[in-house]
Parts: structure tokens; sequence; C-alpha cells
């Protein structure tokens, strides 16, 4: 197992430089370098000019140039240069922001597990009932609803209309916190709205998996075996056909981190929530190179790690794998 683990991590580390390489080429190849306007400043001695130049390797070839990237990746913390509208490193703008995102996230995370399990695995056992027909038919529309077309519409819904027509507002329309509040509760009541948004297509997405999975479970031999048994229903249900089913679903999350990332762009956009994903789409407009650098190389990392997790959490959902004989 371990050896598996430190072959996997050596193959995450190397996948990043390689990611790290193609993504500052890319960079590299624009008109405008990333370090350019640091260079570039008004009121600028010579002496400071150098030394951003010596910092960057900005005046050596391009090789040069991304091996003192690596050098200075490996930092702690890593210098990335500064942003050019943050007023601030790219390091500690990310740092002000990565917070806010994993709350989102994690919360979002969290109530996709906990409402998609139970109704993917009900409409399993249920199958070709009238709440399996309607489960089927949701996820087909909460797959196809657009996340910047439905936050607009639960703005609308709970903060603009009844506003509009002289009602207390159910829930804020953006932000994260209200004025001069920081605590808990208003934290959740601004989560609501977003966390709905990111949560109503992974429900659709997951549910979907978890019936198909489970399906395929229900018809083997080994649960007609436990049944015949005498076996109670909810026993085989949740102890023999659950933990066999749930492989595709370890799949598709670890897999799903940058693609709930990608929701929460947009999902942060639409309501002004200060994330990574409001960074990214801000930096993006303004040219921002060192914080989209930045935010790419993050979301690399979580990828790897994801994946990982993912390969480790097969031995526990099904026991024949194992990874004691990998070379």
């Amino acid at each position: 197992m371990w050896r598996y683990v430190v072959r996997r991590l050596l193959l995450g580390l190397l996948t990043i430089v390689v990611i790290t390489f193609v993504v500052y080429a890319l960079l590299w190849a624009l008109p405008e370098k990333p370090y350019a306007f640091l260079i570039n400043r008004p009121n600028q001695s010579q002496a400071q000019k150098a030394a951003i130049i010596a910092r960057f390797g900005a005046d050596k070839p391009f090789i040069y140039q991304y091996g003192i990237f690596l050098r200075n990746l490996l930092k702690w913390p890593p210098d990335l240069g500064e942003s050019l509208t943050q007023h601030n490193s790219v390091s500690g703008a990310i740092g002000l922001r990565i917070g806010n995102t994993g709350i989102l996230m994690i919360s979002s995370y969290i109530v996709t597990l906990l409402i998609a399990v139970p109704i993917g695995i009900i409409s399993a056992v249920k199958q070709y009932s009238k709440l399996d027909n309607f489960v089927t038919t949701a996820s087909f529309i909460g797959i196809s609803l657009p996340n910047f077309w439905f936050g607009s519409m639960l703005i609308f819904a709970f903060a603009v209309f009844p506003h509009e027509h002289g009602f207390p507002t159910i829930f804020p329309e953006g932000g994260m916190h209200s004025n001069n509040s920081t605590g808990l509760l208003d934290l959740a009541w601004h989560l609501v709205l977003p966390v709905i948004v990111l949560a109503v297509q992974g429900i659709a997405q997951y549910a979907r998996y978890i019936r198909s999975s489970m399906l395929e479970v229900l018809s083997q031999d080994y649960i007609r075996t436990a049944r015949a048994k005498g076996l109670a229903e909810g026993r085989v249900v949740l102890r023999h056909a659950l933990r066999n089913s749930l492989l595709p679903l370890i799949t598709l999350m670890g897999l799903d981190i940058p693609q709930l990332f990608v929701g929460a762009v947009v999902t942060e956009f639409v309501f002004n929530w200060p994330g990574m994903g409001r960074l990214f789409v801000d930096s993006a407009s303004s040219n921002d190179y060192s914080i989209l650098l930045g935010i790419l190389l993050i979301l690399s990392v979580f990828v790897v790690v994801g994946n990982l997790i993912a390969d480790l959490a097969y031995t526990w959902a099904d026991p024949r794998i194992s990874y004691e004989a990998s070379r």
C-alpha cells in the first residue's frame, strides 16, 4: 500500500511539474509577460528594476526563467510574483480567498451527498415507481439548469421580488456577510442560495450514478443469496448492495473537484462571493496573469490529490482491490 502511495505521489508531482511547464509556457508566449507590469511601474529606480529582473530572470532565456519560476514556487509562501489588481502578492491574494471558496465548496458537497445518496438508493430499490420516475425527471432538469440563470432566478425570487413589494428579503442577494457581522448564523444565511445552486446539479448527477450502480448490484447473485438467507432488506441494501455500488461514485467524486470549482467560478460571480472563483474572473478580465497561474496550479494540485484519495478509497469500498502487490 505505502509503495503504491509513494509511486502515486511521485507521479502526481511529475504531473504537476508538466502542468506548470505548459501553463508557464503559454503565459510566457503572450506579448505581455506576467512580470512586465512590475518592471514598468512608474517612479522606480534602476536598482529596483534590476532587482525585479533578477527575481524572475526576465533577461534570461525561457528555460532559465522556468527554472527560476520552479525555485520560487518551492519557497514558503510560494513566490509567484505580485498581483496587478489586488495590490498584494499572488500568494497573499489567493490566501485571502481560498478559505472562502473552501467553505462554499465543502458546504455544497456535504449537502449534495446527504441528499443524493438516499435519493439514489430509494430510487433504485423502488425502480419504476412514481418516486423513481419523479427522481429521474428531476435529475434531467437539475443537470440542465445553467448556474448563471438559476442563481439569478433565486436572487430575484428570494431577495429582489420581496424587497420591491415591501417585504423583508428572505435571503441576501450576495456577499458573504452582512454589514458589521461575522457570525456563523449570518454566514449560513448567505450560504443558502449559492449552496443550492451548486448542490442541485451535483444532487441530480450523483443520484443518477448511485441509482444506476445500485440497480446493477441489486441484480447480482450474492444479493439474491443474502435475501434467501432471510437477512433484513435494510441490511441487504445498505451493507451489501450500497458498499459494492460505491466505486463509480468514488471515481466521480475524485474527478469532480475541478468541475465543482468551475461551477463555483460562475456561482461566486453571480452571488458576489469573495472566493477564488470570483478572483479568477476578475483576474482574467484585467489580464492579471500571475493570479491566473497561481489558481491553475492550486487546481492541478486538487485534481492530483482528489484522484489519489479516490484510488485509496477503492480498497475500502471493494476488499477485492489491493495495492499490496503493486510494482
